[in-house]
């Protein structure tokens, strides 16, 4: 049965911001000294503190050892004082945004893929119907962009929708599959040569993303599929731009989403090879938010997102037919 006001335990009306901060800084450093240091209280009153805590609530929240570990019951404890530092900093961000004459404001993550055609589109949009609000991109993988909506530092997120990696408590909702495609400089030996086959193809240099993305994963496995692999001397790189620039000014291949392509073919600095990709597909473009009910400004931004991707998939142009050519 849930609590009523005036009902809760003695110990969470003690409860105060400050004690949500100490808590999660004990988790990230997993060391009481270096937890008092950093939030200059003195140990033996930290300690006091963390012990009089699980007093109060009955359990351990912490395993003790060389490093502190949350239990179980700490683990808990974390999730919702991430929660209401997230939400506490958020009304923060909120009220400033209102004191300085704003009407909001919006913090968005995104993938690159996402950065080049779709948020650029929806951004434009959103300035003519609310110039007053204030938008705020991040860009970063979606592993790393997901802890911050759980800590409620990210409105959203414009990426991939992969189960393995979601939270039960993060809304998703698929906007459109995305093929991929390999790519090169636009005036590459390749795209002269008729009837190009992924033999001649890997008789060129290529760099790629990591081993551990889904992308470089996705390109393993379809090369498997027909008993080939990258030449040993694939550069493997993290940073796009990298890729980019010597995709730009080499003989170099590579292997992105088809949004991020057709961006880079409209500026005529690279251009796509005509191979085909059976089985690469990578999970499809989503929203991921985390609180059910939106501010205004947040749930504006998600409502321009769904129209801006359904123009951008009817706006797509469709992929030919082509054969698949085994290596000889």
């Amino acid at each position: 049965m849930r609590q009523t006001a005036g009902t809760e335990p003695t110990w969470m009306r003690r409860l105060k911001i400050r004690h949500l901060e100490v808590f999660v800084t004990l988790v990230e450093t997993g060391s009481q000294r270096a937890t008092a240091t950093l939030l200059h209280v003195t140990q033996p009153a930290l300690s006091k503190w963390l012990r009089e805590l699980e007093e109060d609530i009955g359990a351990p929240l912490f395993e003790r050892g060389r490093r502190l570990k949350p239990t179980s019951y700490g683990e808990v404890v974390l999730q919702y004082a991430r929660r209401v530092l997230g939400d506490t900093a958020r009304m923060g961000d909120e009220l400033q945004t209102f004191r300085s004459g704003q009407s909001g404001c919006v913090r968005v993550g995104l993938l690159r893929s996402a950065a080049a055609e779709l948020i650029p589109k929806v951004i434009a949009a959103y300035r003519q119907t609310s110039p007053d609000v204030r938008i705020s991109l991040f860009e970063d993988t979606l592993d790393n962009l997901l802890p911050l909506l759980e800590r409620r530092e990210l409105d959203c997120i414009v990426g991939r929708l992969q189960g393995k990696v979601l939270s039960a408590e993060i809304f998703t909702e698929a906007l459109y599959d995305e093929p991929v495609c390999v790519i090169a400089r636009a005036k590459h030996p390749l795209l002269g040569k008729r009837n190009m086959t992924w033999r001649d193809a890997l008789a060129f240099p290529w760099i790629v993303p990591l081993p551990e993305t889904p992308m470089r994963q996705l390109l393993d496995a379809e090369l498997g599929t027909m008993g080939l692999s990258l030449p040993p001397t694939t550069i493997e790189s993290s940073s796009f731009l990298a890729i980019e620039r010597l995709l730009q000014t080499t003989d170099m291949l590579s292997f992105v989403s088809r949004q991020l392509a057709l961006y880079h073919t409209k500026t005529k600095s690279l251009a796509i090879l005509p191979l085909v990709l059976s089985h690469a597909r990578l999970g499809p473009l989503g929203l991921l938010w985390i609180d059910a009910y939106p501010t205004v400004a947040v749930q504006r931004f998600l409502d321009l997102v769904r129209q801006e991707a359904v123009r951008f998939t009817q706006a797509r142009p469709a992929r030919k037919p082509a054969s698949r050519r085994k290596p000889r």
